[in-house]
Parts: C-alpha cells; sequence; structure tokens
C-alpha cells in the first residue's frame, strides 16, 4: 500500500475545492497535478479512476489522495450518477512517498520521536464514520475570508488531514478501540430518540458503568454525550446538504423537541441551526460542463517557489 507523508509544522495551503454532482454517465476528465495534492471523498459512487497505470473504483465512503506530478483521468463511465467533494491543497515540505503495511507505518508514527509533526495518509482507504469529515469538509468550502494575511481553510484542511489520518489509524487499532469502534457502529445503526445507554450497554454486552468509562477514554466524551454529539453531527450534515425545514430535520436527527434540539445545537456549535445553515452552506458546485482552473493564489507562490499552476493535460 502506498502512503503520502503529510509534514505539519507549518500548515497545510488550501487551494481550490468543491464538491461536484452529475445526474448523467460520467468520466473524469484527463488532469495533471503539478504540484498540489487533491483529496476526492466519494459520496456517491461507483468513480471509476486510473492514476498512472493504477485503476481505483471509489464507492461510497472512499478516500483517494492524488499526490503531486501524476497523470490520472476516468477510465471508465459512471452510469447511474455521482457525487464528490474534490479539495486541492499544497503542503509547506517537499513530502515523501512510502510503501509498507499499514499496521507497521501507523506503529512507526506513534512511536517516532523526531522533532517534526509528521503523519502519513494512505492512497485509497474507506471511512468508517465521514459524517464528522463531511461537516468539516463543508467549513473548508464555505469560508471566504478577506484577511490578508491569514486564512482560515488552511488551517481547517491541516485539521481535515488530521482527522482523515485518525479515521485510517483506528481502523488499525486492537482491543478496546475495536470495541469502542464495533459499538459506535452499532449505536449509528440504531440510534432513536429513545436510545438509552442501559440499552446500548445491553446489546453490547457491557455493563453500563465499564461501557461509560471506556468511551470516556476513547472519545473523551461519556456515552450520552457521544449519542447527543452523533444526532448533531447527523442535523448539521442535513444543514448544509440539504434544504429540509429545521423543524423536519429536528425528527431526522432523533430530537423529539424542537426547543431540546435548538438549545443542544447551540451548545454544541456555538450557532443557532438556522445560522449554522447560513455560515456554512456556501461552497463551490461544479457539474459535468463546468471545471474551474484557478490559477495559484499568491500567497502560496510565496510560500512555495518551486510549484507551477496546475493545470488540465489537454489544455
Amino acid at each position: 500500500m502506498r502512503f503520502f507523508t503529510f509534514t505539519l509544522d507549518k500548515s497545510i495551503l488550501f487551494y481550490k475545492g468543491g464538491e461536484f454532482v452529475s445526474k448523467r454517465p460520467w468520466r473524469h476528465k484527463a488532469m495533471f497535478h503539478k504540484g498540489d495534492y487533491e483529496i476526492i471523498i466519494c459520496v456517491k459512487g461507483p468513480i471509476y479512476i486510473k492514476v498512472e497505470q493504477e485503476r481505483f473504483c471509489l464507492l461510497e465512503h472512499d478516500v483517494l489522495v492524488l499526490p503531486p506530478f501524476t497523470h490520472f483521468e476516468g477510465c471508465q463511465d459512471s452510469k447511474e450518477g455521482i457525487d464528490f467533494y474534490w479539495l486541492h491543497y499544497f503542503s509547506q515540505y517537499k513530502e515523501r512517498v512510502i510503501t509498507g503495511e499499514a499496521d507497521q507505518i501507523i506503529l512507526n508514527i506513534k512511536t517516532k520521536s523526531s522533532e517534526q509533526r509528521q503523519i502519513t495518509l494512505p492512497m485509497h482507504f474507506k471511512l468508517q464514520d465521514d459524517m464528522q469529515i463531511l461537516v468539516l469538509v463543508h467549513q473548508i468550502l464555505s469560508v471566504h475570508d478577506d484577511i490578508a494575511y491569514i486564512d482560515e481553510r488552511d488551517y481547517l484542511t491541516s485539521a481535515l488531514i488530521i482527522y482523515l489520518f485518525k479515521a485510517f489509524a483506528s481502523q488499525h487499532d486492537p482491543d478496546d478501540r475495536s470495541k469502542i469502534n464495533y459499538i459506535k457502529e452499532w449505536i449509528r445503526a440504531n440510534i432513536s430518540a429513545t436510545l438509552t445507554v442501559a440499552e446500548i450497554a445491553e446489546n453490547v454486552h457491557l455493563n453500563p458503568d465499564y461501557l461509560t468509562r471506556l468511551f470516556k477514554k476513547y472519545t473523551g466524551m461519556t456515552t450520552l454525550q457521544y449519542l447527543n454529539h452523533l444526532k448533531i453531527e447527523v442535523a448539521s450534515l442535513l444543514l448544509v446538504r440539504t434544504e429540509m425545514p429545521i423543524k423536519q430535520i429536528t425528527t431526522e436527527s432523533y430530537f423529539g423537541d424542537p426547543k431540546i434540539f435548538t438549545r443542544k445545537f447551540k451548545s454544541e456549535t456555538g450557532l443557532s441551526p438556522s445560522a449554522y445553515r447560513h455560515s456554512y452552506n456556501m461552497i463551490h458546485h461544479n457539474n459535468p460542463h463546468v471545471d474551474p482552473q484557478i490559477p495559484v493564489p499568491k500567497r502560496i507562490e510565496d510560500s512555495i517557489d518551486y510549484i507551477p499552476e496546475n493545470g488540465d493535460v489537454r489544455s
């Protein structure tokens, strides 16, 4: 498996991004990354992509990391319509490509004593839980900062890289971590307005107190806090990805009372549901007819002088 290092002593530099939706048969055009990385997060597939000579079929929850100086293109039409997020970014360091087994590479990162803060992402992997990731992507794409000396998107993109690494690494943690992941998936599959800690504990064959201690250790939250957090994640995703009325979102995110929903949502996010939707739904969309080429911003050129402009391989 191929991995790419990302050194986080300086922030990742956000370049461009958006959501691509096609309801017709579609194939990715031929492209060449001259200096930027791209992350593709598949919401609906299949998406067929060939990177140099390697072929990938992206399905729901799949992540593909495309490195710099790489030719890639669609290798087959997606028949049923597709939906994916795409983000381009630059590292401020010359990163490395590593080949190896996931367990060993993750262990090396955890035990590494280097002064540099560095993580790795595999070229292709599947997210077990992508709601928090998708909300963060929406936050990145919704930022429109006019402050010249700082770009919030750089730090949010750095956070995204960290979240993706943690999501991948958690799939390779043994014992209690695996148990927690199983419990999280059980909660997600069985979440309802009336789900209780006792009911969760009974179904996963654990004592309620032990279950809560386990959650606190690995998530920093009690079981009940995690349950509410999960409901807020569902609501956040519905707010930024749909035009669903707030009252309906209350029901769809498993809150029985709109007032309780609004209070808990504001307590966790700092914003009311309406304000959250207004803040984070202004993202760039493109379609099969529009695929903008965006010049590299001057702040990136000033930071990384060896990177030329990204471009279409046919242009």
